[in-house]
């Protein structure tokens, strides 16, 4: 497992306390439909949106396993996954986004403001009805007199309610049959970009989701972020698996918390578990341990920017791993005789939320190593 250094273990015990003090008291949190800008608030004022943003820009000069394994303890203390997905989607498109692929200018212009939190940035793909799948994305772009012109509509957008800023991927030539793809830096005030109505979800509350409608929204032609033409491949293809790594760290804490729950409640009820039960709880807490060391490899994996063969596995193993934790999990409860409270349900549904998440694409790169294996190829 990729160990942590001291610096990181620090910030962890400082996610801690944070979630303590300023999340763990709202109980009601998975039940808002209303994001709590009080609470973004006074984590820009502690700096936590911008741990994975260098020091000369603003940031505290972390990666992505700050990332993973701050994400981890916010929520462990916190007890909601929501917030954590918002402030975790927050530090991706920061740090993988506009560090990566922004020019100085760029960098220079937006991190600072991403890293106080005086801007929000969410990256826009999807449309209604085909997702990401890029033989069906229709949003295009065309450029004119130094200006590009975007027409099309995004959808289910994290923290687009509260975002200052838009990474869209519109549709810029074809070749051969196939679309390329460019991304834009398009803030709020563009004109033609309108927001539409917040979408009420009953899972992950209170990150908030939103689509936009761009009516020939124009921006200056120096919006491009990247290379014209490779959004796909350079940025939505990876951006898939980024996202996979750091959604597992507000994951394994939401565990944390299910097996608290559970072990308090076998305290609390009757005499002392059997033997058998006892096993099990036994099995599950390796089982979670051994999750979080996949999860922490991953995310130093991605921080030496190295192209490791064994990165791949590592992150398809985690959902079967995790839904075999949820099954174990909820079998001890019945067997255990514990009744489910609300609080439960809620993160247990969130959990399932974040580990079914492109699980097609998931199920895809499975079939294509299974392909590999079959043809001999490495």
């Amino acid at each position: 497992m990729a160990a942590l250094n001291a610096k990181i273990i620090a910030l962890q015990k400082s996610a801690a306390r944070f979630a303590k003090k300023e999340i763990a008291p709202q109980p009601d949190l998975s039940r808002l439909n209303d994001f709590p800008l009080d609470i973004w608030r006074k984590m820009a004022d502690g700096k936590w949106l911008g741990i994975a943003i260098p020091r000369a820009f603003g940031g505290l000069g972390g990666g992505y396993l700050s990332i993973t394994a701050a994400g981890e303890s916010l929520v462990e203390n916190g007890h909601n996954l929501g917030l954590a997905l918002s402030w975790m989607i927050h530090q991706v498109v920061s740090r993988f986004f506009i560090l990566r692929f922004g020019n100085e200018q760029q960098k220079n212009q937006y991190l600072p403001e991403l890293a106080r939190g005086a801007l929000t940035a969410c990256f826009a793909v999807s449309e209604p009805g085909v997702g990401a799948h890029p033989r069906h994305l229709k949003s295009f772009a065309s450029f004119r007199n130094g200006r590009a012109v975007l027409q099309g509509e995004k959808t289910f957008l994290t923290n687009g309610p509260i975002a200052g800023l838009f990474i869209v991927i519109a549709v810029t030539g074809e070749s051969d049959g196939k679309k390329a793809f460019t991304a834009f830096l398009v803030p709020r005030e563009a004109p033609g970009l309108s927001i539409t109505e917040s979408m009420k979800l009953n899972i992950l509350r209170p990150s908030p989701h939103c689509g936009i409608l761009l009516d020939h929204c124009e921006v200056a032609e120096a919006s491009v972020l990247g290379d014209r033409g490779t959004a796909y491949p350079a940025m939505v293809m990876p951006f898939r698996e980024v996202e996979d790594v750091l959604l597992a760290g507000p994951a394994i804490g939401a565990m944390k918390v299910q097996m608290e729950m559970v072990i308090s409640a076998m305290r609390e009820t009757g005499p002392a578990p059997s033997d058998e039960l006892k096993t099990e709880l036994g099995g599950l807490e390796s089982l979670l341990h051994a999750l979080r060391a996949i999860v922490y490899e991953a995310a130093g994996i991605l921080d030496s920017e190295k192209n490791k063969p064994v990165f791949l596995p590592l992150l398809l193993s985690f959902r079967p791993l995790a839904r075999d934790f949820q099954s174990r999990l909820n079998r001890l409860m019945v067997s255990a005789e514990i009744k489910e409270d609300q609080k439960l349900k809620d993160l247990t549904k969130d959990i399932m939320s974040i580990i079914n998440l492109a699980n097609n694409i998931a199920v895809i790169k499975q079939k294509k190593i299974g392909e590999a294996l079959l043809s001999g190829k490495d």
